[in-house]
């Protein structure tokens, strides 16, 4: 197949980040996980890669994140096999395939334009599973998923960072309003890199900056948006990097005000 040049800019070309630290990860003897979709897609897009080679810490703390969020949805599905799933801001991530295709009520992944129409490129919608182009902050998808009246299960992974808090705040406020019984996995930003893009291993390297705008010392300050928000499980990301971190790193996590402020967190909301 013609490797396809990849035209994204700011926003839309980190998801090419994620998808090059899945694939190297899936060639580790080892991986924390294995996405051999991602190592086909990598070899069929033209884009430098080989600029992210020595940003070994973040391609570890991109898999650790998606493999937590992999086993999250697990547990989800295991309790509520009819939910409808949506991935908000999906990109060319191919959870729904690394988790055997689960036959699911529905499995939506949604993105803008840009970054769907690259996606349809590389994986094929089914049935079961179909591509949203709109903005998360739009209503449409909200509306589509409240339709199918079942269990809701919603994944931002790599997303919220780049938004700020009034737009985050405004993302959940639609939620509350339109799913009033789902649940939300995702990441949050280790809050000492508020503002520290510069020093992000991945995203200095990239052509054009890209804000880290957003996190929270405490995930439970959250539930103060609205009184239906409440913050169920708070993963912090250093404990489960299975020895692969150096050992100083852990050192320094032991300490309470650093394992608070240097540490990414695996998120579950619960709407009620």
């Amino acid at each position: 197949m013609e490797k396809v040049k990849s035209l994204l800019t700011e926003i839309p070309e980190t998801m090419l980040t994620t998808l090059w630290a899945k694939a190297v990860e899936t060639d580790r003897p080892n991986p924390l996980l294995r996405d051999e979709k991602a190592k086909e897609i990598i070899g069929q897009i033209e884009y430098d890669f080989s600029k992210f080679q020595k940003a070994k810490l973040s391609q570890l703390g991109c898999c650790i994140r998606a493999k937590l969020i992999d086993n999250e949805a697990r547990e989800f599905l295991a309790q509520h096999p009819d939910a409808v799933v949506i991935q908000l801001g999906a990109g060319l991530d191919a959870r729904y395939e690394r988790l055997g295709r689960p036959e699911v009520m529905h499995w939506f992944d949604l993105d803008l334009k840009e970054s769907i129409d690259l996606r349809r490129h590389f994986l094929t919608e089914t049935e079961r599973n179909t591509y949203l182009a709109e903005s998360m902050f739009d209503e449409d998808w909200l509306d589509k998923v409240r339709a199918y009246d079942k269990p809701v299960l919603i994944i931002l992974e790599g997303v919220l960072m780049y938004f700020s808090q009034v737009e985050v705040q405004t993302l959940f406020q639609k939620i509350c309003d339109k799913l009033p019984s789902a649940t939300v996995l995702f990441d949050m930003l280790a809050f000492a890199f508020v503002g520290r893009e510069q020093q992000h291993d991945m995203l200095r390297k990239m052509d054009k900056g890209v804000k880290f705008k957003w996190s929270l010392l405490k995930a439970k300050d959250m539930e103060r948006w609205n009184s239906r928000l409440h913050v169920k499980e708070e993963l912090f990301m250093g404990d489960y990097d299975e020895g692969r971190f150096p050992s100083v790193f852990h050192l320094f996590l032991r300490i309470p005000y650093i394992r608070r402020r240097f540490n990414q967190r695996i998120i579950k909301i619960e709407v009620e």
